[in-house]
């Protein structure tokens, strides 16, 4: 895999995403896929940021930790990201007299660096340019260094001042000034891209949010209320600027119990509406959502993932959301955790989701991360017509409620758990929902025998949600299997890996890799974290030479869940949860470092309780 990797650093609010986000949709235009990363502090203004762009002429959806060029927009980038650098590197800098440490120095002349100082100011006062197009100017630079058409970037900007000719005019200028800016020490210099691949013209260049977005529409929600929480915040946005053509309901709720209770009345009354939170506003829904289990009202709660405890890093990404969504909440019922891992899949699985919480009447949890929602991704384009809404038992036909009795709400022999549905104010007869515990007509009923067929009722529901589940996805080699042939796999695998979320497209990425081309790897992505199918992993372990788990939080959260279903012990854990994504690089190291070792797995029972090495 052949891939070039950008990073623009700076302070926040200086113009690093405008940058960054241009030279995206013109590397996509121009045939290249394109990934972008975003860092930033949890500050409105200030604190040291960058956005990198991976750019290749195949499929990646994962970040390096080094770059071939670095864009300093400040000295804090300099003094902060050299060492970010890959050897024979390009350091672009604004800083006007800036001397190097000599640490900096010297990490220059082993890495054989270039450094280029390009002076936005000397060229912005020629052009009579006010300060804010030092940006356009630093863009058309980075833009000649790739050897891409200028017409390209001037299309772009083009769009943006298409009604605004003066400003139109100077931002063509500056464009000009920029590309054909050549450092006197330096000369031309030039970044080698390789070809491009036209079918990523046609792509769409997307958030994942966005994507989700996009999603919740393609599903049929009608609604949305939530309060701002990064990483959930970019959701709320996106549904919010497309009100006025979707028509949507989009309420900012003053909190997050409001919104879920907002979010859980509209269901109820047969709307599909959408929440999102992060972190402990999750918390303040587990009421309402443990309140919709006992009223068997289905709902659906978007869980964007931050590390934590309490505030934690609000801007930074982590997987430490499995186990508090798995167990949330008062009392046992059902509930289903799903985790989206790609713009496709951030898309796809709002339908799902909601077709879920509607067929089972249960509340349905799709866990993101920070990673996932504010990632670029070059995305191929969505199929409008793949998806299809299921509403369950919902009873909406007239002839049909007039058949109705109070007590088919909560019949507790209702099979597998589901009974029928119908709306307030439907002509037929009517029932009681309330938080208490109830009989099948939702009457208070505390005695033993009507809480224990309750009881049973609503998780009756779980055995047949496990049972209808899909399998999760297994890859060898880069390349899926089906669920079919995986019994019938004869070749002992030379390493299982185990994950899910955003680990997941990482891991597709290393498979790729030069380095393990022809190596019998696989990676099990569980898409379905909740209820656990663990039965295909049972079987795969057996033929695994050694089986590694991949997460990022501390605990090893799917791999304690695992254990509790079924016994298998993976004590070989890749794990990471400094608030960082795994980057494409260091994982890749990490697995070559397992592939060359030898693990205890083959010497004690194949797949069960052994032992192997920890990081």
């Amino acid at each position: 895999m052949s891939r070039i990797s950008l990073k623009i650093v700076g302070a926040s609010g200086q113009g690093i995403n405008s940058i960054g986000a241009i030279i995206a949709k013109g590397l996509k235009r121009s045939g290249y896929c394109v990934f972008g990363y975003r860092e930033y502090p949890s500050l409105i203004k200030g604190g040291h940021a960058s956005y990198q762009l991976d750019v290749s002429n195949e499929s990646i959806c994962s970040t390096e930790t080094k770059v071939n060029v670095l864009v300093a927009l400040n000295h804090h980038g300099l003094e902060l990201n050299m060492e970010d650098l890959k050897r024979g590197g390009i350091v672009l800098h604004v800083t006007p007299g800036w001397q190097f440490p000599e640490h900096h120095r010297t990490l220059i002349s082993e890495l054989n660096l270039r450094v280029i100082y390009f002076p936005v100011d000397d060229i912005l006062n020629r052009l009579g340019a006010r300060a804010i197009l030092s940006n356009v100017l630093l863009t058309a630079f980075v833009w000649s260094m790739l050897d891409q058409d200028i017409d390209v970037i001037k299309s772009l900007v083009g769009e943006k001042f298409a009604k605004k000719k003066a400003l139109l005019e100077l931002n063509m200028r500056c464009i000009d000034e920029g590309y054909s800016f050549a450092d006197l020490e330096q000369g031309a210099i030039s970044v080698a891209l390789p070809p491009p691949d036209k079918g990523f013209a046609n792509h769409l260049l997307i958030t994942g949010s966005q994507a989700m977005g996009l999603g919740a529409i393609h599903a049929g929600v009608r609604l949305y209320a939530g309060y701002p929480m990064t990483p959930s915040s970019p959701l709320l946005s996106f549904i919010a600027e497309l009100e006025n053509k979707t028509h949507m309901v989009v309420k900012q709720a003053e909190d997050e119990i409001t919104a879920a209770q907002i979010v859980s009345g509209a269901m109820y009354m047969g709307t599909r509406a959408l929440t999102a939170t992060s972190g402990v506003g999750f918390d303040l829904m587990s009421e309402t959502l443990s309140l919709n289990a006992m009223i068997e009202n289905p709902t659906v709660f978007v869980l964007a993932q931050r590390p934590g405890p309490a505030t934690g890093l609000p801007t930074w990404t982590a997987q430490s959301g499995l186990l508090q969504a798995t167990n949330c909440s008062a009392g046992e019922f059902t509930r289903c955790v799903i985790a989206v891992s790609n713009s496709q899949d951030s898309f796809d699985l709002m339908p799902v989701a909601f077709n879920l919480a509607e067929q089972y009447q249960i509340s349905v949890i799709v866990l993101t991360d920070k990673q996932i929602a504010e990632a670029l991704y070059t995305q191929h384009p969505y199929d409008p017509e793949r998806a299809e809404i299921d509403r369950g038992r919902l009873v909406v036909d007239p002839e049909k409620l007039k058949l109705l009795k109070s007590s088919d709400r909560f019949d507790p022999h209702a099979k597998g758990g589901v009974s029928l549905r119908w709306l307030p104010g439907s002509d037929t007869a009517t029932y009681c929902a309330q938080g208490d515990e109830h009989n099948s007509v939702g009457a208070v009923d505390e005695s033993s025998l009507n809480t224990r067929l309750q009881m049973e009722k609503r998780l009756r529901k779980f055995d047949g949600l496990k049972a209808r589940l899909p399998a999760p996805h297994l890859s060898i080699g880069g390349r899926s299997v089906k669920t079919s042939d995986w019994i019938d796999l004869s070749d002992e695998i030379e390493l299982l890996a185990i994950g899910w979320g955003s680990t997941g497209e990482v891991f597709q990425d290393v498979m790729c890799s030069d380095e393990l081309r022809g190596r019998k790897i696989a990676y099990l992505h569980y898409t379905y974290l909740w209820p656990l199918r663990t039965e295909e992993l049972r079987r795969l372990a057996m033929r695994s030479k050694r089986i590694v788990l991949v997460e990022q939080n501390y605990q090893g959260q799917l791999g304690m869940l695992i254990r509790m279903e079924c016994g298998l012990d993976i004590r070989d854990k890749i794990l990471k949860y400094d608030g960082r994504p795994f980057f494409y690089d260091e994982l890749l190291s990490s697995v070559i470092d397992r592939c060359g070792s030898t693990s205890e797995n083959e010497t004690n029972p194949p797949g069960f309780d052994y032992a192997g090495a920890s990081s």
